[in-house]
């Protein structure tokens, strides 16, 4: 059996297998037999850069052989980026997020710019301007950030770039989210004031921490009366998917990861349920049980009775709910965060899990409530958790102190 060819350099540099460290700028090589049976030195294109393991690498991936074919020099980013967006398997709302951070952000900065002759101190740079540009939220810049390093990443392990220009480079500074709390007495200001027939949607949030479209998606068969539980596993979305039209979908924010979540349903929810269904009867609708890596077209369809629609007789959608019925209602009770803005929907979700951490309630149990990841639910409260060293530290200290000596009775 052949041996396989290994790959050398002929310079003299001080650190040949460390290119970004020593500066060398020359190409690996290796010895190959050509068609004429003679041994002959060959060059591995665009290998500059690449360490001895590296480009070994590539060689051993190459059919006995064949020449390894020169990457495409003149490949810009913007078309790499479309292509890379055409190979997306995730969630479509995913999709969509995506393709607008490339269109309106990314392909602005670097879509003419040929992908290989992106440089690490052009990104440090660009980090830098998306930093000092007032007009650009820090959460926004770093989810361009991220959608950029994706795509630069998917182009190194497809042979595109020799190396990564993103390799050790700090993103945006994104600062620690405090999001809007409301006082109980707010909450059930909000659900007095708002209109009678929509009244339960705000307290599902703030009584089990439900995004807003699973909260428009709530239908009869996920209330358990019995147990005194909710099972949220469906959301009401409009998407492309979905025509732009609002959709009931059998699918969480989260899925596949969670398919489906159970929370525990106060009392006052349950007989807020009960009083909205015998007022506005339950239709029934299309259920879209969407699969993953499927289009929506192709999943199978069911049927479900949903508790809110809108006067139109549509399932209820947010620019309706928050346009139409939850804005006027903050505004006319005069609740606005430090910042004078009105606090959204997702607020109350926060609150919910807030209230529920700094009770004690354990942050996996909140995790499996809300639908998160308990590392999710540690990132985003974690000034909660912090305060847990003044509530529970007493009771820790307790359980490693020394125990104290046991004094033995006298003999009878």
């Amino acid at each position: 059996m052949a041996r396989k060819p290994t790959v050398y350099k002929r310079c003299e540099c001080p650190d040949q297998d460390r290119p970004k460290k020593g500066g060398c700028n020359h190409s690996w090589s290796y010895n190959r037999t050509n068609n004429q049976g003679n041994r002959t030195r060959a060059t591995i294109p665009d290998s500059v850069g690449l360490t001895e393991a590296q480009a070994q690498g590539i060689l051993d991936g190459m059919t006995p052989g064949a020449v390894p074919e020169p990457k495409d020099t003149n490949l810009k980013f913007r078309q790499w980026a479309a292509d890379w967006l055409d190979r997306r398997r995730a969630t479509e709302t995913t999709v969509e997020k995506y393709e607008i951070a490339v269109r309106l952000h990314l392909n602005p900065r670097w879509g003419n710019q040929r992908l290989r002759t992106i440089e690490k101190r052009q990104v440090e740079a660009w980090v830098q301007d998306m930093e000092a540009d007032e007009s650009l939220a820090n959460s926004t810049a770093y989810g361009h950030w991220k959608v950029f390093k994706m795509i630069i990443k998917d182009a190194l392990q497809n042979g595109k770039l020799a190396s990564n220009p993103t390799y050790e480079v700090d993103g945006p500074y994104v600062g620690e989210s405090k999001p809007y709390v409301f006082t109980p007495e707010e909450c059930w200001a909000i659900y007095d004031e708002f209109p009678h027939r929509y009244r339960v949607i705000p307290m599902l949030g703030f009584a089990c921490g439900t995004r807003q479209g699973e909260a428009f998606g709530i239908c009869t068969d996920v209330i358990d009366v019995s147990r005194r539980v909710l099972t949220v596993r469906r959301q009401v979305l409009k998407i492309k998917e979905t025509q732009y039209r609002p959709r009931l979908v059998e699918r969480l924010k989260t899925s596949p990861r969670i398919r489906s979540k159970t929370v525990p349903m106060p009392s006052y929810l349950h007989d807020a349920l009960e009083e909205h269904m015998a007022a506005y009867a339950p239709q029934p609708t299309e259920n879209i049980i969407w699969e993953h890596k499927k289009k929506a077209d192709a999943c199978k369809r069911s049927t479900a009775h949903a508790l809110f629609w809108t006067p139109y007789n549509n399932l209820m959608a947010g620019n309706y709910f928050n346009d139409g019925l939850w804005k006027p209602t903050l505004r006319r009770l005069g609740i606005r965060d430090e910042n004078g803005e009105l606090p959204t929907f997702h607020d109350l979700r926060h609150t919910f899990i807030s209230t529920c951490l700094q009770n004690g309630i354990p942050e996996h149990t909140v995790a499996a409530w809300v639908g998160d990841s308990v590392e999710e639910v540690r990132r985003t409260y974690s000034h909660l958790l912090r305060d847990h060293a003044d509530t529970h530290g007493a009771v820790a200290a307790r359980l490693t102190a020394r125990p104290q000596p046991i004094v033995m009775g006298s003999a009878a």
